[in-house]
């Protein structure tokens, strides 16, 4: 099973997000939703071109249809380290499938696990920083895993 640890940025409101330094970057981005008291998951995401341009789409398309504040983490890989392109593509779409598949039960928008969502590889994500409702370890136990 291979190793991956995400940090996890501060949650950032969807329409300010578009002005941070890293919007060139890439990897996973978490989207919640706050109203009155609650907090709910809506949507775990990835992006090999750039946050912002995988952002600016969720922002003008649905977000809308859910009431209160919408926020972002941005999710980057910082284990392992040096890899190359094509690895660091097949592992964030390995680690988005993992993610949606193991949040299903509690993601809103989206919350069914398609062909899409089909790890290449078993992965064990580690989450630091501000993970929200992420569990600090995540895998998918060998008896789920095809």
């Amino acid at each position: 099973m291979r190793r991956v640890t995400i940090e996890w940025s501060y949650p950032m409101d969807i329409d300010n997000i578009l002005l941070d330094e890293r919007m060139q970057d890439i990897g996973i981005y978490y989207i919640t939703r706050k109203f009155g008291n609650n907090v709910s998951n809506l949507y775990i995401g990835k992006t090999i071109y750039s946050f912002g341009s995988r952002l600016e789409s969720h922002r003008w398309f649905w977000t809308d249809n859910y009431r209160g504040r919408k926020e972002v983490r941005l999710g980057t890989i910082v284990k392992p380290k040096y890899l190359n392109n094509e690895e660091l593509y097949q592992l964030i779409s390995d680690v988005e499938a993992t993610l949606i598949y193991l949040m299903s039960d509690s993601l809103i928008h989206n919350n069914k696990c398609t062909l899409s969502c089909n790890p290449s590889q078993r992965i064990k994500i580690t989450n630091i920083g501000y993970r929200g409702d992420l569990p600090s370890e995540m895998y998918i136990k060998d008896e789920d895993f095809n």
